[in-house]
This record gives C-alpha cells, sequence and structure tokens, in this order.
C-alpha cells in the first residue's frame, strides 16, 4: 500500500510483520527497501482562519528507518482537483515531537487566496540523507476538525472552507464561494431540522 497504517507489530526477535495475531506474514522487506518507496504514513489537520489556516503534519516512524533518514524538511503543496495545477506551495521543518516515534510540521494556508474548488494536498517529504518521497496526507477525524469553516475573504467577501477525506483517505480541501455556500449551508441545515420537526411532530 502507499501508506501502511499504525500500528506497526513485530515478532519478539523484531521481524516486522503484517499483525500481531499473523506473526508467519512478515514485512522484512521494509527494513531493507528504499526510503522513498516506503508506505510512509503522514496524519494530517487542517484548521481553518481567518489569520491564515493552520496545516499540521505528524510523520510516524516505520520500524527505525524514519529515524535513520532523518525527517528534515516537508514540500506542501495545493493542487487543483480538475486542472491539475498547483495553486499554493509552502515548506516546513520537521522537529522531532516524540523522540523515534513521531514528528510535526506546520504551515499556514491563505486559502483566501486561491480558486473556490476543490484543493487535493500533496507532500514531498524530504530526509536528511538526500532521500525525498512523495506522499498525502491521511485526513485526521476529531473536534473542530473536517468541518465546514466560514473564513473572511478581501476577494469575496467570505469563503467558505471544507477540509475532508477522500474515499482513500487523503486530505482535501474544498473551498465555496462566499455568500452562496453559507447560504447552501444554511439552506441544508434548515432543511434538516424542518425533517427533524415533521418526524418528531408525526409520532
Amino acid at each position: 500500500p502507499a501508506r501502511l497504517a499504525r500500528p506497526y507489530p513485530s515478532t519478539p526477535d523484531g521481524t516486522p510483520v503484517w499483525a500481531a495475531d499473523l506473526p508467519q506474514v512478515t514485512l522484512e522487506h521494509l527494513l531493507v527497501r528504499p526510503v522513498r518507496l516506503l508506505p510512509l504514513a503522514v496524519d494530517g489537520e487542517l484548521r481553518p482562519s481567518a489569520g491564515g489556516s493552520r496545516l499540521t503534519l505528524r510523520l510516524h516512524e516505520l520500524y527505525g528507518r524514519v529515524a535513520d533518514a532523518g525527517p528534515a524538511t516537508v514540500d506542501v503543496e495545493l493542487v487543483h482537483r480538475q486542472t491539475g495545477v498547483p495553486g499554493m506551495r509552502r515548506t516546513a521543518a520537521f522537529a522531532a515531537e516524540r523522540r523515534g516515534e513521531t514528528w510535526t510540521a506546520e504551515v499556514l494556508l491563505d486559502l483566501a487566496s486561491l480558486d473556490t474548488a476543490v484543493w487535493d494536498i500533496r507532500l514531498r517529504l524530504l530526509f536528511e540523507d538526500g532521500t525525498a518521497r512523495d506522499s498525502t496526507a491521511h485526513a485526521v477525524a476529531g473536534p473542530g476538525l473536517l468541518r465546514r469553516t466560514v473564513v473572511p475573504s478581501r476577494r469575496r467577501g467570505v469563503l467558505l472552507v471544507q477540509p475532508y477525506a477522500t474515499q482513500a483517505g487523503n486530505l482535501s480541501v474544498r473551498l465555496a464561494p462566499g455568500v452562496r455556500g453559507v447560504a447552501g449551508v444554511a439552506k441544508r441545515r434548515l432543511t434538516r431540522l424542518l425533517r427533524s420537526a415533521r418526524g418528531a411532530g408525526g409520532r
């Protein structure tokens, strides 16, 4: 797979395995495979805000290979879903969060400067040993995440920002045009409330 989900079990002698209850299915090739081909896991949290939307990336260790390569920086690129044209690029340095376990990097994104469309988040992980690994971010769910947020925009007055998980679980963001986007959300919420009220009244 392009991304191997945690946890990363191993046998008592340190041999990587697919699952703790399947020790016969080994993943020893991960110990020698080039880092640029490893199924590295990067979690992404996007928090829209008027002062700049904060993207937090968390890179996970994989059987010691990540620490050996030495996470250095990450190039973040927002790519237009329909045209494939990059609309924004940012670079941030990785810092050890839990030594030998995770590394984090943060970038501020001026989403209001982009066209209203769906934007995919692409990553290039750069390591101290010279390795480069193209990747995506796994969309993390939780309080305040993956929800619609209204952000002020000089170009449009307001912008509706919707971080979401694609079918593959990757983090993308949908930008809807100002007042029309907000009106659409309000209309859908009102429709749901009316349906709920009718359902309750019919009981």
